[in-house]
């Protein structure tokens, strides 16, 4: 009997000391687990926070550093745009030229033959001497400093004849400075003469047409 006990105790013991046994390496996998899962999401953490401190604005910057950025992008501006309004005026006043060669063909089909080769030579006469005019006394009558408090008069031009004060040039190093530049930007007055010009010939062509 007290042999019986004994087997049957022993048997109990085993078991439960097996059952216990699975138990702990059943939680040693989900260890495991949670651990593997755990250092996946913290690598995903690390990539969010790199991504959102790419993407924070800089707030660190001083007035004086801000001031120096605002003047380059300033200065990158106004060449970018000077650059862009000296190819669009120097396109725009090629343009009107060519309105000559189609006044030519207009007026040269209007009239007789024996009369082409004079219509055509009008035509010439009209852009030499209107380039002439433009430059000597036109710019400065249309485009000159008029205000009273520039010393003008309030009504005509008086400054620019001849092409005077179109550029500026430095003393010290002889640089010739074409462009002024303002709050706009920057733009030459050559480039301005030479658009003009195109309109004043121009005119001068269709009126005598």
């Amino acid at each position: 009997m007290k042999l019986s006990c004994a087997v049957l105790g022993l048997l109990v013991a085993s078991t439960q000391g097996s059952v216990t046994l699975d138990e702990v390496l059943m939680l040693r996998e989900q260890v495991k687990a949670q651990r593997a899962l755990f250092e996946e999401q913290q690598v995903v953490l690390e990539g969010l926070k790199k991504e959102r401190d790419s993407r924070r604005l800089q707030t660190y910057a001083t007035s004086a550093e801000l001031a120096t950025q605002v003047a380059a992008l300033q200065a990158t501006d106004y060449s970018l745009g000077g650059a862009l309004d000296s190819a669009w005026m120097c396109l725009c006043g090629a343009l009107v030229m060519f309105m000559h060669a189609g006044f030519g063909m207009l007026e040269t089909g209007s009239c007789r033959a024996k009369n082409a080769s004079n219509v055509l030579m009008k035509n010439l006469v009209n852009v030499c001497v209107g380039t002439l005019g433009w430059w000597l006394f036109g710019w400065a009558f249309a485009y000159g400093s008029a205000g009273v408090s520039a010393g003008g008069n309030g009504f005509i031009g008086w400054h620019g004849f001849a092409g005077f004060d179109f550029y500026t040039q430095d003393a010290t190093t002889g640089i010739i400075t074409p462009a002024t530049c303002s709050g706009d930007g920057c733009q030459s007055t050559m480039l301005s003469w030479f658009f003009q010009w195109a309109f004043c010939t121009a005119g001068a062509t269709i009126v005598s047409g």
